[in-house]
């Protein structure tokens, strides 16, 4: 990362733009800091920032996944025809019947990651589980949970 400084005010940039002559930089001295791009300009990566982003992670993670006690549970899935259902409106309810039945329903469940990275495989935070009643329970219970109203309002 280097560290240029243009018309007055100072820019990070990469090698490869300067050896591209991308930039007629004033003045530019090597870092050994390191940068990382934040929105539209580059920010120093420190320990706050890596707070930040791990906090980030798992503020995206609780989105889209919700806690049981057979694991964390994708809101959305893909299906085997490469749809897309939600699991609780769309596959809860057919997944409660067939226990209710007696008949057992296995489902992908997710271990939490660190959030020291971004995860792009999944596969290895997945395990098969068998559906309890439990389970079920829980399910109905942050469904329940979802429709809540969010009062935004503070009381005074």
């Amino acid at each position: 990362m280097y560290l240029g400084y243009q018309n007055g005010k100072i820019k990070f940039y990469t090698e490869e733009e300067l050896d591209a002559d991308l930039y007629n930089l004033d003045e530019s001295v090597e870092t050994d800091d390191e940068y990382v791009l934040d929105g539209d300009e580059y920010v120093l990566k420190d320990a706050e920032w890596e707070e930040k982003e791990k906090a980030r992670r798992q503020a995206e993670f609780e989105k889209e996944f919700f806690q049981t006690s057979l694991g964390w549970i994708r809101r959305k899935v893909n299906m085997a025809d490469g749809s897309t259902k939600d699991f609780l409106s769309d596959l809860l309810p057919t997944i409660s019947m067939a226990v209710q039945m007696g008949t057992p329903v296995n489902i992908i469940a997710y271990d939490e990651p660190e959030f020291d990275e971004d995860v792009t495989d999944w596969t290895p935070y997945q395990h098969i589980e068998v559906v309890t009643a439990q389970f079920i329970q829980e399910c109905f219970l942050q469904l329940s949970n979802d429709f809540l109203p969010i009062n935004n309002e503070e009381e005074e």
